[in-house]
């Protein structure tokens, strides 16, 4: 999967799926606002969205996951078993079961979720109608395939490999992860393959809307063996566990080997940001470290990984076949920081090999 140029001077084709009309028709202003998106459809519930996919086609849809007839995990799944087009996910952050059913819906195969809009004033419907259109154009140029999971299955045994000199002087402690858009799917796919009792702790940076880590962290933990909280500051870090950064602040690993939060300014628009992470790891951990980045748009990442290469330890990036978005990854490769470049079902067995 990988991003592809829009044809030039097509208009983006929307539907839009909501049981509200009032959510509907917000999100079809917001969208027609702008001259390259067309809505070509509605629909009020899930099955509705799956038969107006297969008869119109569109470029994009956007799917709630609470509605009545099906729901719209039910409706992704169908959509990307037998007519596969970029699904963004709009969903409510009012409680848990709705952040947590969005998780589940990008692990099944939606491309990104974002708080459905309750804007207070004309200048805010603006500013999300704005965040709204740009998400839908890059995400109408992401290429899905028919099945995702089916691409996930365990190859283990082609990817496991004896430990050389140099990986038993490496022995590795922390695995560090960057990954966004497409990530949380890479992230269940790697993490449900990996024993109860790995030996190292896994710290992960993934870029989602504000509201939905916590959603992420509960789907991620009821799908693999591996505890998987949020991290806290001061928290230790322990083999088998699997701690992702919180909304809105960074996370680093302190030179006492803790978790610590920390709410600097820096140069990148992400917040968490993975640089800011797997800096700190190379720091702390140098050699003992695994730095992987996964799909994604943007850099963000690239200058960490390449942190944890020049301390000694070890680096992994997904190949661009089995990428949603090739972007972070890409950087990183092109500023030399990665030692692997494998499809996503490698890296599982590979870090088994390694730590």
């Amino acid at each position: 999967m990988e991003a592809h140029p829009q044809k030039d001077n097509s208009r983006i084709r929307v539907l839009v799926a909501d049981d509200s009309p009032t959510v509907r028709m917000m999100l079809c202003r917001m969208l027609e606002a702008d001259p390259q998106i067309v809505i070509v459809g509605m629909a009020d519930n899930g099955r509705e969205a799956v038969d107006q996919v297969a008869m119109l086609k569109p470029d994009l849809v956007t799917m709630d996951v609470r509605m009545p007839v099906m729901d719209g995990l039910r409706a992704i799944e169908q959509i990307m078993a037998y007519s596969p087009v970029p699904v963004l996910v709009v969903s409510s952050v009012v409680d848990p079961e709705h952040t947590t059913n969005a998780a589940k819906a990008l692990g099944a195969g939606a491309v990104d979720v974002m708080s459905k809009p309750e804007p207070k004033s004309l200048a805010e419907f603006n500013q999300i109608a704005l965040e709204l259109q740009g998400k839908v154009r890059l995400l109408s140029r992401v290429r899905v395939i028919t099945h995702p999971r089916a691409r996930l299955q365990e190859r283990e045994q082609e990817t496991r490999k004896p430990r050389t000199a140099r990986d038993r002087e490496r022995s590795s402690k922390l695995v560090a992860v960057a990954s966004s858009t497409g990530g949380p799917q890479a992230l269940q796919a790697i993490l449900s393959k990996l024993p109860q009792d790995f030996p190292a702790g896994i710290l992960v940076v993934q870029h989602i809307a504000r509201g939905f880590t916590e959603g992420l962290v509960s789907w991620l933990g009821s799908s693999c063996r591996l505890k998987v909280r949020q991290g806290a500051d001061g928290e230790p870090i322990v083999p088998g566990e699997v701690m992702v950064a919180p909304d809105a602040i960074h996370m680093i690993v302190t030179p006492e080997r803790r978790i610590g939060l920390v709410d600097r300014q820096i140069a990148s628009p992400h917040k968490p940001s993975a640089d800011v992470l797997l800096e700190s790891v190379a720091a702390v951990y140098g050699n003992e470290a695994v730095g992987v980045i996964l799909t994604g748009m943007g850099r963000d990442g690239a200058s960490g990984i390449k942190a944890i290469h020049d301390s000694g330890g070890h680096t992994i990036a997904q190949d661009e076949n089995s990428s949603v978005i090739f972007s972070m990854a890409k950087e990183a490769i092109m500023l030399g920081g990665v030692e692997n470049v494998v499809p996503l079902t490698d890296i599982n067995g590979i870090l088994k090999a390694i730590v």
